[in-house]
């Protein structure tokens, strides 16, 4: 009778463990201003912060020094951090905003479809993204401690990368 129970409620962490696996997120192919392409498959190995924002969506713009430091501090460690432009204008209009806010992050031309297809509703919408393609955590809007979380995502994902 014991053995039984124990069988069975290993039977359960496992099937309780699987069903929180998280999906992949939805896949994309993208042109940067620059005009290369980045698809989520190139970037399905790495730990990503990918960030949903608009040029007229003035608390994106004040997250834009964070995300600077993101990509100084953990870019040459591998983590991809991106910016996705939607609603924006053409990517003229993106690169003149990018220049004038100094963005040193990687930048793509977002769409309607990828917008839908990530379910984002406001902006900003920061995902910080597992290797695996896997959604790690989602920040909806600007905090004060919204850098530091993702910081600390950052560093947990590494540590469980090693």
């Amino acid at each position: 009778m014991v053995a039984i129970r124990a069988f069975l409620f290993i039977c359960l962490l496992f099937v309780s463990a699987a069903a929180q696996q998280p999906d992949p997120l939805p896949e994309f192919s993208l042109r940067t201003l620059k005009g290369q392409t980045v698809t989520s498959q190139e970037l399905k190995d790495s730990i990503v912060v990918l960030d949903f924002w608009a040029t007229w969506c003035e608390g994106c713009i004040t997250e834009i020094p964070a995300f600077n430091r993101l990509e100084q501090k953990y870019g040459p460690r591998g983590v991809k951090v991106i910016g996705m432009a939607v609603q924006s204008g053409w990517a003229k209009d993106i690169r003149k905003f990018a220049r004038h806010y100094k963005v040193r992050y990687t930048l793509l031309v977002g769409n309607d479809d990828t917008v839908s297809d990530y379910g984002v509703i406001s902006f900003p919408a920061t995902y910080v993204i597992a290797p695996g393609w896997k959604l790690h955590k989602k920040y909806l809007g600007v905090s004060a401690n919204k850098a530091a979380d993702i910081q600390r995502d950052i560093e947990m994902l590494l540590e469980a990368k090693r």
